[in-house]
């Protein structure tokens, strides 16, 4: 069942075993809200990494190319703030400034490499600077992000992590990671816990058009503060969830309340894009029938109301016949097979990091199995470039490992709106 909005939640099968004990459904829940409303006022802070790696392939040049850009396409209620950080952080341009003097602020961020503030990388000091910028003009009307740049690593990471944590509700925040030398982790992880977005910038000259994707996504939202609650009917269990579309990435508090009910956040959602959440059910055996497994409810504002809630029913049925079950959803398999196929990277990479690269070398090789399977021609290049790095470097400390991991870090984690006949082959019975 669809709502207004597009919401619908679909399940792997339509019909489950009733004597089966710890019976595995995916449920995914999903959204995809049309364009054409009313466009919200943007309220940014910039945050721009200052430090001395900054100078290397004149990324601090494309960087200003980028901020440029970005101030001469604001719209007349749109503000936004510059911040550039390495040591200290300093306010390169307040939402006031670049509103009545864009020109002058023009001629300032030519000229940041002139900024007396060190050459070090404290990420949290720049983060705050911006957020006090941004709430400057807070609003719920306004959808009010933090853009971060950083290519390399930061003092206090968990400070910037806690303060991404602690702003979500108010303040969003993307981050954008150029080479090699960041913490991806860091970054992808702050940028998963705002509802926001994580991109890896892997030549200096994209960093322009990243900013004006990043620029144009955010003018395409529809939904705020976006959130899926389930509440689930006595017996049956969620085993894991994932954000699903439009990037892949595993939620990870999944305990239900005292009254059965957990909450997997979306953030912010741009029209015409899915968004979803995919859960991974563990059913128990029940009486044949028509059975409801949960409640899914999408809670999110937009620009003209707030607090609106669309909600629906899984329903499955309980059969004692092997032969009633039929197939599985293609459309909902297909993203599964996405997400478990993330997974196993994920698991490549932890064994990487524990010194196991035989273990890493033989999950990459269960990754390629599954990409080449799906027909992601792309992710399955990214994992092959990966494992064949590993195979002759048996570490990850070399820069060309390095490249080949964020590559294939990137690439799984962007759901491929892949046609469900290239998974028929791979439908589980």
């Amino acid at each position: 069942m669809s709502g207004a909005i597009g919401f619908q939640a679909l399940t792997s099968r339509n019909a489950v075993l009733s004597s089966a004990e710890n019976f595995i459904l995916y449920l995914l829940m999903e959204t995809k809200p049309q364009g054409g409303g009313v466009r919200l006022p943007l309220n940014l802070g910039i945050v721009l990494d200052r430090s001395g790696s900054m100078y290397d392939e004149q990324r601090l040049d494309y960087v200003i190319e980028a901020i440029k850009y970005l101030i001469d396409n604001l719209g007349p209620d749109d503000k936004a703030a510059v911040v550039a950080f390495a040591d200290r952080a300093e306010v390169a341009a307040t939402a006031d400034q670049v509103a009545t003097e864009a020109a002058r602020v023009k001629r300032t961020i030519d000229d940041l490499d002139l900024l007396e503030i060190g050459g070090g990388t404290q990420m949290a000091l720049g983060m705050e600077a911006a957020l006090a910028e941004v709430e400057k003009y807070y609003s719920p009307n306004r959808l009010n992000r933090l853009l971060l740049l950083t290519d390399g690593q930061t003092y206090e990471e968990r400070k910037c992590l806690e303060l991404a944590r602690q702003h979500r509700a108010r303040i969003s925040c993307s981050t954008l990671g150029v080479g090699i030398e960041f913490n991806e982790k860091l970054l992808m992880e702050m940028a998963e816990e705002s509802g926001a977005n994580y991109h890896l910038i892997d030549t200096p000259t994209s960093i322009p058009n990243i900013f004006s994707s990043e620029l144009q996504g955010l003018r395409n939202v529809a939904l705020t503060n976006a959130r899926i609650e389930m509440q689930l009917s006595a017996g049956v269990q969620v085993k894991e969830a994932f954000r699903a579309s439009p990037q892949i990435y595993p939620i990870k508090e999944i305990t239900p309340d005292a009254n059965r009910t957990l909450s997997l956040p979306l953030g912010d959602i741009e029209a015409g894009t899915p968004s979803s959440a995919l859960a991974v059910l563990v059913l128990p055996p029940r009486r044949p029938g028509r059975v409801r497994l949960a409640r899914a409810e999408l809670s999110y504002d937009t620009p003209e109301a707030k607090n609106q809630r669309e909600s629906v029913d899984i329903v499955v049925n309980y059969t004692l016949e092997r032969s009633d079950i039929g197939r599985a959803n293609g459309y909902v398999m297909n993203l599964v097979d996405q997400v478990s196929v993330a997974k196993i990277q994920m698991q490549a990479e932890a064994a990487m990091a524990a010194g196991n690269t035989d273990k890493a070398t033989r999950l990459l090789g269960n990754a390629i199995a599954g990409t080449q399977r799906l027909g992601n021609t792309k992710a399955t290049q990214a994992l092959e470039g990966l494992q064949s790095e590993l195979k002759k470097t048996q570490s990850l400390a070399t820069g060309a490992a390095k490249t080949q991991l964020l590559s294939a870090q990137a690439t799984l984690r962007k759901t491929q709106q892949l046609d469900p006949e290239s998974v028929k082959d791979a439908l589980r019975d």
